[in-house]
């Protein structure tokens, strides 16, 4: 019995084997409850990095065996529906691509809520009538304001790990609430014939980095203290040595090129240390009190002051004998005014 294999099967195998032996990272994701728009926006974002095919499980398998990968690791995680990117990204980078790429969908019934799903307060914008009862059959607590319906609180409608019922999946599909984020979840990824799976390349980047750079700290410390020569640690005990063989060289008091700036330097701080202590000469004392403001010295006002005096005394010694000088003559004028009445008496 001839078996007829479709024309586009054996396209898909031919692409699937070529992409397969082109590309060392091969990744296997599910599709389950993956939205169709969000599978094209991803496509788009992958572009140039990464090559995205959907197909049959026994197609998708059949590649893998012909191609030059080592098949059995990898078939048994294409399962169901599934989707196989070709890259040559770094495993755990593309993992993390994929998660940070996720999209909201809305909240179906029956659906396990991954996280709380929280209702905002705030005005819905629709008008009072039948959605007036939804909205409160969903436990929001409403009330007519205006021509809309205001929602008076938040609200945690559904908490992570519950079930979502008719009445929370309707109210959010009114309200345009898409509480879950869903992305292309990634099952395993195969490399240089080793398999990764999820739980594996599920790491906080930022975390690792730091844990590694924590590790080569230690690591360089412990190689430095214990003296172990590496390139890492030569330089830094080579400049340890030196430094602890000049310092002794110094205290031996060794005169080497090394040591004899050394030896200046200290001379010359001894020197200005002796320069310092001796007493100033006269001159070059720091002027106090009034000479610092200019004023003379008490010595020199007073003898500036000594010929003042003396050209004071020498004044009023002249006036006292001007003033006995004019004594003599009132006298005189005074015997001669008595002496002029007596004569007129022996006129008389």
């Amino acid at each position: 019995m001839t078996m007829h294999v479709a024309s586009w099967k054996k396209q898909q195998l031919q692409e699937l084997k070529q992409l397969a032996n082109a590309y060392p990272v091969i990744a296997v994701a599910s599709l389950s409850n993956f939205p169709a728009a969000l599978f094209q926006q991803l496509r788009k974002k992958l572009q140039g990095q990464a090559v995205i095919k959907v197909s049959k499980t026994r197609v998708i398998k059949r590649a893998f065996d012909e191609s030059n990968i080592d098949s059995e690791k990898l078939n048994k995680y294409v399962n169901e529906s599934v989707a196989v990117i070709f890259t040559s990204m770094n495993p755990f980078e593309l993992y993390s691509f994929l998660k940070r790429n996720k999209g909201n969908v809305a909240a179906k019934e029956g659906m396990v809520a991954p996280s709380d799903i929280l209702v905002p307060a705030g005005d819905t914008g629709m008008p009072p009538g039948p959605a007036l009862s939804d909205l409160k059959a969903a436990g929001l607590n409403v009330r007519v304001q205006g021509p809309t319906i205001h929602i008076a609180e938040d609200k945690v409608v559904t908490k992570k790990g519950e079930t979502v019922t008719a009445a929370v999946a309707g109210m959010l599909a009114k309200l345009d609430i898409k509480p879950i984020k869903v992305g292309l979840n990634v099952v395993a990824c195969y490399e240089n014939k080793e398999v990764f799976e999820a739980s594996v390349l599920d790491i906080d980047a930022e975390k690792v980095s730091e844990n590694f750079m924590r590790a080569y700290t230690n690591a360089f410390n412990l190689a430095f203290n214990a003296g172990y020569f590496i390139k890492e640690t030569m330089p830094l005990i080579l400049g340890k040595a030196f430094r602890e063989a000049k310092a002794i060289a110094i205290e031996a008091k060794v005169l080497s090129p090394e040591t004899i700036g050394e030896f200046v330097a200290m001379v010359a701080r001894q020197a200005a240390s002796l320069k310092a202590s001796m007493p100033k000469p006269a001159e070059e004392r720091p002027k106090l009190g009034a000479e610092a403001k200019g004023e003379a010295p008490a010595e020199e006002k007073k003898e500036e002051a000594a010929p003042e005096k003396k050209e004071e005394k020498a004044e009023e010694e002249k006036k006292v004998e001007a003033k006995e000088e004019e004594k003599p003559a009132k006298e005189e004028k005074q015997e001669k005014a008595e002496e002029k009445p007596k004569g007129g008496e022996k006129k008389g």
